[in-house]
């Protein structure tokens, strides 16, 4: 019998949690060969059968991360407790002939492996495994062979055991998960093997896929992965292997499998692709994907591939009618993003896309924590917690269902007649404010608008839509109005925007404002935190209509933040008094080459932060694109020497924050900031300047250094045409 129709038992290693995947995987590979699977265990299954069998699975199988030859068991007589383990290996590993497995003048390395009650120095007995090794030699053949840690032409798997020791070779050589085309690499990416698992977990093998997205890619590996498996590319067709220095080596039998899989590969080349998407927001990312494709041999595969720079908030319309999609992201969880609440600002945000544009599709994503993953807008879901080298990973495959499938609330709105005894006028004017709001509002998809701005004297409030949720404010009434008939009217005036409007109770945020100074702008109002996402143009942002005075959102700067959307492509741009910095987002999303956010506040800071996940936009430590500062305007501007071509200043009023030292007006200071910002902006680039001071009156100054124009009316919305005296906005460049 020869070598290559010898029965052996071969050990197939794989990543925990793989084990009954690679089991159905190694059924598919060794139908109609003289093999069986014999046992399953941790991170192994156990297979009799031949040479043939070993090359396959070295060739062809996506999941195992080894393929190990069992050469020599070394039995220990008897265990107990001050064992010299690595002496033992020693023993085992010198008393076997290894000039019978390889040559003198090939170069090995030695992998170690304990049981979990084996307690041995890893590092000394890798060396003793290696002196065994070499003694072996010297006795057989008077020659030794080389040590290569790196790239050896044989690696010997020792596995210490309490029992015995197992010498086994490594068929493998490297590890299977290594391709061979990943040339470029982005911040933790997958393991290939581990990839190509969760492609075979969410059935990308098995059904018939029109469309393949991975909206935020890395480096590609899902991509290359998914191609290989639908053009029948066999894994191993590139790689070397460890069994090619063994003496026991069947060349023939090797150079014929990979013929036949090259045809394999050939033969499905010639059928149909899908259409391939891969986006993501790091430009890095997109080059190391299309390198990474052209690494794997697929350049001619490109056309089928749509490579782009997007984030979330920019997916287009798939147009997938009656066509199936298959959705696989890695998405930058963890140390990648920063804080838990980053994280799952990002899971919501890819979770809002996903229903949007994807609804009934296949998915199979990503996730550092189960938490994340279970944002997820799945059904008939499954869950499978792998390693992805040291790091656990969640894989949450399913389909993906629809629960934002509500048809806007101001779509749905209808005027009743309302009666309200003591409110009737107020409950009139709110009914006639919306009539007049919805149709433009519905025309320019405007979800969150003010519907009500103390339009009636006897009725000082301020009611403002977000989405279906209503933050009303009402303004504190003077001293010389009797509080008792102040609470009256209020109720009142509650009472018909409930009718009004069709909301329940808990549909309604309350919320008292009085003039705040200094740092109270900043200070918590409650610890309800009731937070809610919605929409503004092409970005999606949090608010809040419960903790602060404000909500993160000022509605009057919606025209403001859209035009600096417009504007920003390609433009490094600067938000100064940042708040939320949802005008940071406006402009990342459209395209900014970068953006810098500016505040005092570090609660601002961090909101900030989250509004950038939400959209798919990273805003790790490493990342220089998008950079947040805590810090005070005035020193920050000072500090710098970096020239932007977009700037945005909305200051408040007042301030005297405890971490800036002095106090703020805006009537006194305004040109002074404006000058300092000046300095930083580039040629040709533009500044906008606001404020909501209505007694404010713009330095004459500014003009004579300056080009200056007042936009005001071109930043007032439709939903503030009663009130002009919003804010006021201008155009600032150099001359």
């Amino acid at each position: 019998m020869t070598q290559s129709s010898r029965l052996n038992t071969y050990w197939v290693t794989c990543a925990d949690g793989l084990e009954n995947l690679l089991v159905e995987e190694l059924q598919e590979l060794i139908q109609n060969q003289s093999a069986s699977i014999t046992e399953k265990k941790a991170g192994r299954i156990i297979i009799q059968g031949t040479l043939e069998t070993a090359y396959r699975i070295c060739l062809w199988s996506r999941l195992a991360s080894r393929v190990l030859l069992p050469i020599h068991d070394y039995e220990l007589e008897k265990t107990h407790d001050a064992r010299d383990v690595a002496e033992e290996i020693y023993e085992g590993a010198s008393s076997f002939d290894w000039s019978l497995i390889f040559s003198p003048s090939s170069t090995f390395a030695i992998r170690l492996q304990t049981e979990r009650e084996i307690k041995v120095n890893p590092q000394f007995a890798t060396l003793r495994a290696k002196d065994g090794v070499v003694d072996s030699f010297m006795e057989a053949q008077g020659r030794r062979p080389s040590i290569d840690t790196k790239q050896p032409e044989i690696t010997l798997f020792v596995l210490a055991g309490k029992f015995a020791h197992t010498f086994c070779l490594d068929l493998s050589g490297d590890s299977l998960h290594r391709r061979g085309y990943r040339r470029y690499m982005t911040d933790a990416p997958i393991k290939e093997n581990l990839a190509a698992a969760i492609l075979r977990l969410a059935g990308w093998n098995k059904a018939c896929f029109d469309v393949f997205i991975d909206p935020m890619c890395g480096s590609g590996t899902f991509i290359i992965e998914a191609l290989m498996i639908k053009t029948d590319r066999a894994p191993g067709i590139q790689r070397h292997f460890g069994f090619m220095g063994w003496h026991g080596h069947d060349n023939n039998l090797w150079q014929t499998l990979k013929s036949e899989a090259e045809q394999r590969h050939d033969t499905a080349l010639q059928q149909p692709l899908p259409q391939f998407y891969a986006y993501d927001a790091d430009w890095d990312a997109v080059k190391a994907t299309r390198q990474n494709i052209i690494a794997a041999g697929f350049e001619n595969l490109l056309p089928h591939i749509k490579i782009e720079e997007r984030v979330l908030a920019d997916w287009p319309d798939f147009q997938l009618q009656n066509r199936k999609a298959f959705i696989v992201t890695n998405p930058p969880y963890g140390e990648r993003l920063g804080d838990k609440a980053s994280n799952r600002a990002l899971y919501q945000g890819l979770s809002f896309q996903l229903q949007k544009f994807l609804p009934n599709q296949q998915a199979a994503i990503l996730a550092s924590h189960v938490e994340q993953a279970d944002v997820l807008p799945f059904e008939n879901t499954q869950t499978l917690r792998l390693m992805n080298g040291n790091l656990p990973i969640y894989v949450r495959t399913g389909v993906v269902i629809n629960k934002l499938d509500k048809p806007a609330f101001l779509a749905n709105w209808q005027a009743t007649p309302v009666e309200i005894e003591g409110a009737q006028d107020f409950a009139n004017r709110l009914q006639k404010n919306i009539s007049n709001l919805k149709k433009q509002a519905l025309r320019d998809n405007v979800s969150c608008l003010r519907l009500y701005d103390a339009d009636l004297p006897d009725f000082n409030l301020v009611v403002d839509l977000y989405d279906d949720n209503l933050h009303v404010q009402e303004y504190a009434p003077p001293k010389s109005i009797d509080p008792e008939k102040a609470k009256k009217r209020f109720n009142l005036a509650l009472a018909a925007i409930r009718q009004v409007l069709g909301l329940p109770r808990e549909k309604v945020f309350i919320k008292t404002r009085a003039r705040q100074k200094g740092i109270t702008q900043y200070e918590k109002q409650s610890e309800v935190s009731k937070r809610f996402i919605v929409q503004e143009g092409n970005i999606r942002v949090y608010v809040n209509l419960t903790d602060y005075l404000d909500t993160g959102l000022f509605l009057d700067h919606r025209p403001m933040r859209l035009r600096i959307a417009a504007e920003a492509k390609g433009k490094h741009f600067l938000n100064l008094y940042s708040y939320t910095s949802t005008a940071s987002v406006h402009a990342a999303v459209g395209g900014a080459a970068s953006t810098t956010s500016v505040d005092l506040s570090n609660t601002y800071l961090n909101w900030s932060k989250q509004n950038f996940a939400l959209n798919g936009l990273t805003v790790d430590h490493a990342d220089q694109q998008h950079q947040f500062f805590e810090a005070d305007v005035f020193e920050w501007l000072k500090e710098g020497h970096e020239t932007y071509d977009l700037i945005f200043i909305d200051p408040p009023t007042f301030s005297n924050s405890k971490k800036f030292h002095g106090t703020f007006d805006v009537q006194r200071d305004h040109a002074s900031l404006i000058k300092r910002a000046m300095n930083r902006l580039s040629n040709g680039g533009t500044l906008y300047f606001s404020n909501n001071f209505q007694k404010f009156e713009l330095d004459d100054e500014l003009n004579v250094r300056f080009d200056v124009q007042e936009i005001t009316e071109k930043t007032i919305g439709f939903d503030f045409k009663r009130n002009h005296k919003i804010h006021r906005a201008w155009r600032l460049r150099h001359a």
